[in-house]
């Protein structure tokens, strides 16, 4: 079996030049925890994770001295008094407006629509990861795949592909 029979070719992608809180909005409005990064030729250029705008975030207000505990939900209530309300604004204003650029991991594993699908599942368990953008000969993404897509692939290559429905 090959990638491009088990990935979703309706991938999710954003741009480098997007805000972090444009790309969160996102991915909170498509239940997704992260996203290829493409150019504007559709190419691969890196992916975004919610982890990785949450030490975004992290990152930032610690240099600011506020410390979050115990996670990124909580901050609000751990903010110093000391810190002007105005202030609070216009800091959350310019951590929102940080460009995906900045955040987004430029090393990304993938996977080709021709690959093995033994190989992407071996990649996605050694490297601990959720998520492969596919991509074409060309660079270009044409897909996702997921640990779920994986599972359901293997669910159709056992005939059992009608006691799963796909979301």
């Amino acid at each position: 079996m090959r990638v491009k029979d088990a990935m979703n070719p309706n991938v999710i992608t954003l741009s480098s030049q997007m805000s972090i809180r444009e790309a969160a909005e996102i991915m909170a409005k498509r239940n997704i925890g992260g996203a290829p990064v493409v150019d504007k030729e559709g190419k691969l250029i890196g992916i975004l994770t919610l982890k990785d705008i949450l030490n975004e975030i992290k990152k930032r207000m610690e240099a600011m001295g506020v410390y979050i505990f115990p996670t990124p939900f909580d901050f609000m209530d751990t903010i110093p008094v000391e810190i002007p309300q105005e202030s609070q604004k216009n800091v959350f204003e310019e951590i929102s407006s940080i460009k995906v650029e900045s955040v987004m991991s430029k090393r990304v594993h993938h996977v080709r629509e021709d690959d093995d699908i033994e190989d992407a599942l071996f990649l996605l368990v050694k490297k601990g990861l959720s998520r492969l953008p596919v991509v074409n000969s060309q660079g270009k993404v044409v897909g996702i795949l997921t640990r779920s897509d994986l599972l359901r692939a293997l669910a159709r290559s056992q005939g059992r592909a009608q006691e799963i429905s796909k979301d």
